[in-house]
């Protein structure tokens, strides 16, 4: 246990600590400010939150303080929430209430793993950081936003060890930096100067000792402040020297795709005209894409660009848009048509899916795939068969029903005009932020990932660019291309080393050809295990409980 003597402030102070570091935080990620996020806040984001830990003296005001840190932190960095249609109060506002009881135990659990942790303070809150991110954006609740890593995004060389360890091992050693960083700045509160000049009285006494008796008082309390701090900047050391070294030996592509990408910024949710004005526009802009790329393998429109159900409405999309049919249009140039539209399970409960559909160039369905994991309370909705919460979700929150879940996982298979083929997998809107979800399907075989998104509702650059990074980390764990198509943005492609090789300007109506890089299909130790370094640091937590109870 560390011998200096902690100190405690007042509650305002630890309060205004808590909402220094959700700034700081809300900074470091992609924001309205810096858009790809800021590495140098992202070393110093905890540091005012572990230092109020450190000073907040009783469980009830670390409970407090985690409770404003995590409320402000979440409100501050997904702001854009206010956008999503008229639920505002519901998307906003109950999610930054439950994120501050979710943050308010956490402080608890951290104050007192930092009383006491001793030496191992900054290791023991590094690896709570770390679990605790992994937890919160894992499951049905599950929201992988606003997370440490995301603020060196922007650093691939450190973001290639991902491969071996998970996104988490970043939450890990950036968290530590941080507790290393407030470890040091510490004492500066604590009037660590009357411990380090303590010794001096002996000047008068035993001028000969002093030197060796300064030296051996302070050793092991240097040890404790700059130990931990050269094993952070080892961490990061390695974790770069790994990524420039690999980075250089990644496999060369054996095959391409050429597609077409539309995004055509417009919003089926602020029309009225039965998706008309998006479809129109849709297909004005993929025509005069093709003209210039003929030979595209795939014509990729994105989420909810389609309202009406294809098989059912096959004729319509024969007819429509007049004068320039989209079905009309696939036939002209052979080209396969991967879109988002609804699929209809039973028209007269209306029960359907949020679907994406691989069609053929003459208007039949290839394959599709249905949503699997929803934006709770939103695409699904728990105990809807529960009367009174049933009305209580459509009379107070507005919403009549939600979206049937798909069950299968299912793999495209699409014929190139090479006469080759490529397989791909295809989540949908937020689902490529989920790490366990893609490497289901990267299990199965997969050529590249290929995500629809509809982001367009939140109007904020930030919001866009938040999604990306979040998804921008498939690339790289799995060694697989990513490919977002989508209606504001961010339409990209990335390479298997998080590169961008083709990004569009966000909202901002454009259809592109992109080239995607096909690469022998691999498996990384990181899709092999998953997420294996969460699973050690909660055994490690498991113990330090159990060791704790037993001998406290």
């Amino acid at each position: 246990m560390s011998n200096q003597q902690e100190t405690t402030k007042p509650l305002p102070v630890l309060v205004l600590l808590g909402l220094a570091s959700s700034g700081l935080l809300a900074l470091a990620i992609p924001n309205e400010l810096f858009v790809w996020g800021n590495p140098l806040f992202g070393m110093i984001a905890l540091v005012p939150l572990y230092c109020a830990l450190r000073f907040a003296g009783s469980y009830k005001r670390a409970f407090v303080t985690g409770m404003v840190f995590g409320g402000a932190a979440h409100g501050f960095s997904s702001f854009w929430l206010w956008f999503f249609k008229g639920f505002r109060f519901w998307t906003l506002g109950t999610t930054t209430i439950a994120y501050m009881v979710v943050y308010a135990f956490l402080g608890w659990y951290l104050f007192g793993a930092l009383k006491r942790g001793g030496t191992l303070r900054p290791f023991l809150f590094a690896v709570i950081w770390a679990v605790f991110e992994y937890a919160k954006s894992f499951g049905f609740l599950g929201y992988p936003w606003g997370l440490l890593p995301y603020s060196w995004n922007t650093i691939l060389p450190f973001n290639q060890v991902v491969e071996l360890f998970g996104l988490y091992s970043i939450s890990f050693v950036l968290a530590l930096l941080n507790a290393c960083i407030a470890e040091l700045l510490v004492p500066l509160c604590m009037h660590a100067n009357e411990e380090v000049f303590a010794p001096l009285h002996l000047l008068n006494e035993q001028p000969v000792l002093l030197l060796p008796r300064m030296l051996l008082s302070n050793f092991t309390r240097y040890v404790e402040r700059w130990g931990w701090t050269a094993i952070a900047l080892l961490y990061i050391g390695l974790f770069c020297a790994y990524g420039f070294v690999r980075m250089q030996f990644l496999p060369e592509p054996v095959n391409q795709v050429s597609m077409v990408l539309v995004q055509h910024n417009t919003d089926n949710w602020l029309e009225n005209d039965g998706g008309q004005k998006t479809l129109t526009t849709c297909v004005t802009l993929a025509q005069a894409a093709l003209e210039k790329n003929p030979q595209a393998d795939l014509l990729v429109f994105s989420e909810t660009s389609l309202v009406r159900p294809w098989k059912e409405s096959v004729t319509y999309y024969k007819r429509n848009p007049p004068g320039n049919p989209l079905v009309s249009l696939l036939q002209t140039y052979n080209v396969y048509l991967f879109t988002g539209a609804p699929v209809v399970l039973d028209w007269e409960t209306f029960k359907a899916t949020n679907s994406v559909l691989l069609i053929n160039p003459d208007g039949t369905i290839v394959d599709d795939y249905a949503k699997i994991h929803p934006v709770p309370f939103a695409e699904s909705i728990p105990f809807w068969d529960v009367e009174p919460f049933r009305k209580f979700i459509q009379e107070v929150v507005g919403l009549s029903s939600g979206w049937e879940m798909g069950t299968r996982y299912t793999i495209f298979t699409l014929p190139l005009r090479t006469g080759s083929e490529v397989r791909f997998a295809a989540p949908i809107c937020f689902e490529d932020a989920f790490s366990d979800l893609n490497r289901i399907f990267v299990k199965n075989g997969i050529d590249f990932l290929l995500n629809l998104t509809n982001d367009s509702w939140s109007r904020r650059v930030s919001a866009e660019i938040q999604h990306f990074v979040a998804a921008r980390y498939r690339s790289i764990e799995y060694r697989v291309p990513l490919v977002r198509s989508t209606n504001g943005g961010l339409t990209a492609v990335v390479d298997i080393d998080g590169t961008v090789l083709k990004q569009f300007p966000v909202f901002t109506a454009l259809a592109d050809s992109v080239v995607v890089p096909i690469y022998t299909r691999t498996l990384t130790p990181y899709a092999l295990l998953g997420d294996w370094i969460i699973a050690v640091f909660a055994i490690f937590l498991a113990f330090c409980i159990v060791i704790t109870r037993r001998y406290t």
